[in-house]
This record gives C-alpha cells, sequence and structure tokens, in this order.
C-alpha cells in the first residue's frame, strides 16, 4: 500500500509543470518626450527629486513601458525605456504613444545631467541641493 501511495504522489507531481510566461517579450524603445514636471522636496527624510512624463511611440497597442532604467556614470545619468510586448492578446495595429511618470531622486545632493536615448542632443541640468 505504501509503494502504491509513493508511486500515485511521484505522478501527481510530475504532472505538475510551471509554465513560463510565454506572452511577455521584452526590449528598448526609443524615447519620444520627456515633458519636465517639477520637483519634489521631502525635507523630512532626505529626498529630493525631478519628475518627468516620459513618452514612446510604438507601432501596435500590445507594447507599453515597463519602466524607464538608468545607467550611470558618474554625474551623467542615461535614461532608457523598457518596452513590454504582450503577445497574446489581441492588438489595435495604430500606432499609439504611451506615457509613464518617472521620478529622478538620487542619493546624493549635486548637479547632474540627464540624457534620454531617443532624444539626440538632449541633456537636461538637475541640481538637487
Amino acid at each position: 500500500m505504501r509503494t502504491i501511495t509513493l508511486l500515485l504522489t511521484i505522478l501527481f507531481f510530475a504532472g505538475c509543470t510551471k509554465d513560463g510566461d510565454n506572452c511577455s517579450q521584452y526590449g528598448w524603445a526609443d524615447i519620444g518626450g520627456a515633458k519636465y514636471m517639477g520637483k519634489s522636496t521631502n525635507e523630512a527624510r532626505g529626498q529630493n527629486g525631478v519628475f518627468y512624463d516620459v513618452s514612446c511611440t510604438f507601432p501596435n497597442s500590445c507594447y507599453t513601458i515597463n519602466k524607464i532604467v538608468e545607467v550611470r556614470d558618474k554625474d551623467t545619468v542615461l535614461l532608457k525605456a523598457e518596452y513590454l510586448y504582450n503577445t497574446c492578446t489581441a492588438c489595435t495595429q495604430a500606432f499609439t504613444t504611451q506615457t509613464k511618470t518617472y521620478s529622478f531622486v538620487p542619493a546624493d545632493n549635486g548637479t547632474y545631467y540627464l540624457k534620454w536615448q531617443g532624444i539626440p542632443n538632449r541633456v537636461d541640468t538637475v541640481t538637487i541641493p
């Protein structure tokens, strides 16, 4: 009886598999626009930062901006948009613009230079007191 229970348990767990997320694909999108929204000051916690509305244009509605990624080199920060492409939904086959709010809150005070992947020659100078 113990052998049968053990075999049934093994068969049960052999049938369980974790399916991966086959619907999501990730990649990089050019940033089409970055609108400065203002500063935030949080004196109590010592965190100061700036906010932007970042937009990207995609060929259909299956794309969304997943997150904004910072690539830092001392006081220069390159900002890149990571997209998420959902392959398991019906999509509107028209160009769409997606917008995501990005907050730049550095760990240290100072002057920073924000560059945007997809917007050549634009550099935003941000001073955090």
